[in-house]
């Protein structure tokens, strides 16, 4: 049996691929790395150590499906940050929703364009 050491990447289906892109890139600060032709549009955006987040412009399987309103309680992409008050302020600059953590973790919940949930945890 394979044994598990890390996290590569996480993908996310986007209706807009460039748009998606500028929004990871100007919330969080992302940059681009290389991506091979998959016959469809997308990013691969860096997120540290080697991990990656891939956006995938697809039709959406989960369009018609209810989210709750605590990203929390959803599947969600969790990343780690040294500031939370930091990442407070972009998103409030950006006029960006977000909930905190309801367990009192350091942590909050933001959706993107396409509703996929973020979460950003000090850890």
């Amino acid at each position: 049996m394979a044994q598990v050491f890390g996290l590569d990447h996480v993908s996310v289906i986007v209706a807009d691929a460039e748009k998606a892109r500028a929004f990871y890139q100007s919330v969080l600060g992302l940059e681009d790395i290389t991506r091979p032709d998959l016959g469809f549009p997308g990013f691969w955006l860096a997120l540290g150590g080697g991990q990656t987040l891939h956006l995938m412009q697809l039709p959406n399987p989960y369009q018609n499906i209810t989210q709750p309103d605590h990203g929390g309680r959803d599947r969600h992409l969790a990343l780690r940050v040294k500031f939370l008050d930091q990442a407070m302020q972009k998103l409030d600059q950006a006029g960006i929703n977000y909930t905190c953590s309801q367990s009192g973790r350091q942590a909050l919940f933001f959706k993107d364009l396409d509703n996929n949930v973020v979460e950003l945890i000090v850890s």
